[in-house]
């Protein structure tokens, strides 16, 4: 109960305290200055979780250095790690308990310094707080919420629309607002060569070829839990997978035991189904990650950090999707495809209020529980029939 206790108390703050700062804040830039001399340098990015969302910010991130201007991304340790891998960062502030004063300050150092901020955050009013340290000549480019008081805090506002839509293009969106032009393809990781000979090495040990195994990431991260299939379905989803193509699923250390129990239902005997051994990568880091989704024929995953990035690393991925809505979250590329059962009340995960899934149905999460595991067969067959784009 602990974390969703200290959540809890985040958020209490968050609305409580953080929010009328914000005002009070709004109301005294009004009386600043801009400073003279010449204008600071750098963009300062603020996004905080959601490794998913940090890999659809990339082609964002790289407009601004492709304008010439620095980029320094405000973060922690969940994202961290794809910034820095990507390229976009020029420097990297990872906020963190351990050595948070320091962290803090060198937040403050660079946002003091900095031409412009754009904050991705799309609801917490602590990156709204963050944005006003910048000074008073400084461009704050922010999304539009129900929170009045939380918009004060930017002088561009970007409205995500009523309609869901791709959230690549609403984070494009919010690069524009400050005069930079995104890419329209997603940025792939830079794995490099040590990660790949490790991946290489790996898949020759478990005696697998480059192109002729599936890829699967079956978690959805620990705050998150409702997204997924659980265990005996996501063993019926790999037994239903096209011959000659071995599955091999792939997680954090988070995502262990649901590996475990996903390695365990594979293993039982079924009518008709012969016990399966599969392969499992819980060790890899980030670029060791992409490395192995480039040597896969296609990826398998949850609406998830991983789903994102193996379509920025140009693989056909078949994304799973139950309260949030594959119509702002499907993976980002011309040869993937998203399966929901698309129910009435769906969707219920809103990136607006928290991301929290405030499920109505009486049979609860049915849009996840009831997907057959067919469908999700069907649709690893139909991007596997397309021509190869890499």
């Amino acid at each position: 109960m602990r974390g969703p206790l200290l959540i809890r108390l985040m958020r209490a703050l968050d609305k409580g305290v953080v929010a009328p700062l914000i005002v009070l804040a709004s109301l005294l830039r009004r009386r600043q200055q801009p400073r003279g001399g010449a204008s600071p340098q750098p963009w300062v990015v603020i996004k905080l979780v959601g490794l998913g969302d940090a890999v659809l910010m990339l082609p964002a991130l790289a407009a601004i250095q492709a304008a010439g201007k620095p980029v320094v991304v405000i973060t922690t340790a969940r994202c961290a790690g794809v910034f820095a891998a990507s390229g976009c960062a020029d420097r990297i502030v990872n906020v963190r308990r351990q050595g948070v004063l320091a962290a803090l300050g060198a937040l403050v150092r660079e946002l003091r310094g900095c031409q412009g901020v754009l904050d991705f955050e799309q609801h917490v009013f602590w990156s709204a707080a963050v944005t006003m340290l910048a000074p008073a000549g400084a461009v704050r480019c922010g999304f539009r919420t129900v929170r009045r008081a939380r918009n004060r805090a930017y002088d561009r506002l970007v409205d995500p629309g009523r309609e869901p839509r791709p959230m690549k293009e609403i984070f494009d969106d919010l690069a524009r607002a400050a005069g930079f032009a995104p890419a329209r393809e997603l940025r792939p990781l830079i794995p490099g060569g040590g990660a790949t000979a490790t991946v290489e090495a790996w898949l020759a040990t478990h005696g697998l070829v480059p192109g002729r195994f599936i890829a699967v990431a079956p978690g959805s991260g620990a705050t998150v839990p409702f997204r997924r299939l659980d265990a005996p379905e996501w063993a019926e989803v790999l037994h239903a997978l096209p011959a000659g193509m071995p599955p091999v699923l792939v997680g954090a250390a988070g995502d262990a035991a649901l590996i475990a129990g996903i390695v365990a239902a594979a293993a039982r005997t079924a009518p008709g189904l012969k016990p399966m051994t599969l392969p499992t990568a819980l060790a890899f880091d980030l670029k060791q990650l992409a490395a192995m989704f480039t040597r896969a024929a296609a990826v398998v995953a949850t609406d998830s950090g991983p789903m994102h990035l193996a379509a920025a690393m140009g693989v056909p991925v078949v994304g799973i999707f139950g309260p949030d809505t594959p119509r702002r979250y499907a993976p980002y590329n011309s040869h993937s495809i998203a399966v929901s059962l698309n129910l009435p009340c769906s969707p219920c995960n809103n990136c607006w209020v928290y991301r929290e899934a405030r499920c109505t149905n009486p049979d609860a999460y049915a849009c996840i529980r009831r997907l057959p595991p067919g469908r999700v067969a069907e649709a690893v067959a139909a991007v596997l029939a397309r021509p190869p784009t890499r």
